[in-house]
């Protein structure tokens, strides 16, 4: 018999890799609560980076794609 489940896992935003090319979770929460151990980022507009497309840049987060976050991770509009 064949079955269907549904599991989730997180892609960056920046360059496509998932957090864990091994583990897949059948809850949303449980994907999301590895984000911080493995240095990755949720920002408030719903976009996720890799520990490999951002680091802090004084105050800021400067992500590779070229957005740039504030401590609160709320996206930062120049103009």
């Amino acid at each position: 018999m064949i079955i269907k489940k549904e599991f989730y896992n997180i892609k960056c935003d920046c360059c496509g890799q998932v957090l864990d090319e091994e583990e897949y979770w059948d809850e949303i929460e449980g994907v999301e609560s590895m984000l911080d151990t493995c240095g990755w980022k949720a920002m408030e507009n719903g976009r996720h980076y890799c520990h490999d497309c951002w680091e802090w840049d004084d105050d800021n987060i400067q992500c590779k794609d070229g957005r740039k976050y504030d401590e609160d991770c709320q996206e930062i509009i120049t103009i």
